[in-house]
C-alpha cells in the first residue's frame, strides 16, 4: 500500500476532528509501524520522532507478550500516569501498517478516550483503503429523511419517472 499527500492530509483532518472533539485530548499521532513519524496534532508539545518509536515499541512488545501467553491478538495498550494516560491502537487496515497514539489529560475518563482512539482509528483505515487520488474526497450522502420520499434521483435534481 502506498500512502501518499493525500492519505496524510485526510488522517491529519481525523486527528483535527479527534483533538478538537474534548479538551483532555492532548496528542493525537500516527506512527509508521517501523518508528517513523507519520503526522501528528497536540495541544502540548511533543517530540513526534520519539513518541512515534516508543508507540511502535510498546505496541510490538505487547504484541509479543500476548502471543507468548496465548492471550490472542493485541487490541489496544494503555499507560496511566500521574500527569496523563496515552492509549495506542492500530490502524485497523490490511498491512497493521500505522498505529494511533492519543495522550489524554488524567481527567478524561479511560473509556472516552479509548472509544474515541477506536473510532478515529476505524476512520483512519477506511482513508487508507481509498486509492490515493480519492483519499482526502469525502461523499455526503443525504439522509432517507432527506430525500423527501422520492429516492436518491429525486435528491439529486433529477426528474423521477412518473408511477
Amino acid at each position: 500500500m502506498s500512502l501518499d499527500a493525500a492519505h496524510r492530509d485526510a488522517a491529519r483532518d481525523e486527528l483535527d476532528r479527534l483533538v478538537d472533539r474534548h479538551s483532555g485530548f492532548l496528542v493525537a499521532a500516527l506512527a509508521m509501524r517501523d518508528g517513523r513519524p507519520f503526522v501528528h496534532r497536540h495541544r502540548r508539545e511533543v517530540d513526534a520522532a520519539k513518541l512515534a518509536a516508543m508507540s511502535s515499541a510498546m505496541v510490538a512488545l505487547g504484541n509479543t507478550v500476548l502471543t507468548e501467553l496465548s492471550a490472542g491478538t493485541l487490541d489496544h495498550v494503555l499507560v496511566e500516569g500521574r500527569l496523563g494516560k496515552l492509549v495506542l491502537v492500530r490502524i485497523p487496515e490490511r498491512s497493521g501498517l500505522l498505529i494511533l497514539s492519543v495522550l489524554a489529560s488524567t481527567e478524561t475518563l479511560n473509556g472516552l478516550v479509548l472509544g474515541q482512539a477506536r473510532s478515529c482509528a476505524v476512520a483512519i483505515g477506511e482513508i487508507l483503503m481509498r486509492p490515493a487520488a480519492i483519499a482526502s474526497v469525502e461523499v455526503a450522502v443525504p439522509a432517507p429523511a432527506a430525500l423527501g420520499g422520492q429516492g436518491d434521483v429525486a435528491a439529486l435534481g433529477m426528474p423521477v419517472p412518473a408511477t
